[in-house]
């Protein structure tokens, strides 16, 4: 004889079911993962960004341009939480760009206001305003004395706007790179202007950066078979193509051994032409046939 379920019980348990779905779905509407291009590899991609953009600013602070450079590095970090944070959301571009320009502006004045001295703001603090509303004031009244003088043709030696130039820009090289590897999967898009960036500052840094471009070099190609690796899991998925989940081991061990090795070539095949065995082993492919 077939058992019978009460009716609270069978109405108690279609409640559960229906509570434990409408938990899902509300958890479902708070997971922002879809908005990111990648499916796999997102800490590692995550760190050897993070790593990429911190080898600009602190090359920067290394090259001794001015002092107080070191503030390159928490301006680096607050881009990149920001971008990460941006990315990760269901806001456009117009709005993550938007709000990128004034939190960075907002974040660098703050960073800066704690290297003016009492010394310099004291008219500021003799009209009551706090200490740090004083010393973004100073801050500002140094831009508008930098911009005046550019508009009328006056040089300018102020440190303070060198330091605000150079973390403004650092700030959307790192903001924009950050967002076009997560959001859209451009990972050359973010590592050519950094390049760049870094190339003239090694060209031209008071002190020697070299080591800083091998570094960037080095986590640039690590990056690059990350993502490519990844874009091409997200392909596989699409098409229904089997691969093993170990992959990214596997891989990203030949991506680091080829990487070491490009390196060690670029490193040494300068200096190869001066070697009197190799000059004598390339000899026969100097002469006419």
């Amino acid at each position: 004889m077939a058992a019978t379920v009460p009716s609270s019980i069978a109405s108690s348990n279609a409640t559960g079911v229906a509570a434990q779905a409408g938990r899902t779905r509300a958890w479902e509407g708070f997971r922002y993962a879809q908005n990111i291009y990648f499916e796999d590899g997102l800490w590692l991609t995550g760190i050897l960004s993070a790593l990429l953009f911190l080898t600009v600013a602190a090359s920067l602070d290394a090259a001794g341009y001015v002092p107080n450079m070191g503030l390159l590095l928490p301006v680096t970090l607050g881009a990149i939480a920001m971008s990460m944070l941006m990315a990760y959301s269901r806001f456009d571009s117009f709005f993550a760009f938007s709000h990128g320009m004034f939190t960075g502006l907002a974040w660098i004045l703050y960073l800066m206001a704690g290297l003016v001295t009492a010394e310099e703001n004291r008219s500021f603090l003799e009209f009551g305003f706090p200490e740090l509303q004083a010393n973004v004031y100073f801050v500002l009244y140094r831009l508008l004395n930098w911009t005046e003088a550019a508009f009328g043709g006056r040089p300018s030696a102020d440190n303070y706007m060198f330091i605000f130039e150079i973390c403004f820009l650092v700030w959307w090289l790192t903001y924009l790179g950050i967002w076009s590897i997560f959001r859209h999967g451009y990972t050359w898009r973010a590592i050519i202007p950094a390049g760049i960036v870094l190339l003239i500052n090694t060209y031209y840094a008071p002190q020697s950066t070299l080591p800083f471009l091998v570094f960037f070099a080095f986590v640039a190609m690590i990056l690059l078979v990350r993502t490519n690796l990844a874009e091409q899991q997200v392909r596989w998925r699409a098409q229904r193509t089997y691969f093993s989940q170990d992959i990214a081991l596997d891989f990203m061990r030949t991506g680091f051994t080829y990487a070491l090795l490009v390196m060690l070539l670029a490193w040494l095949a300068p200096g190869l032409g001066r070697s009197p065995a190799v000059r004598d082993f390339i000899a026969p492919l100097n002469e006419q046939y």
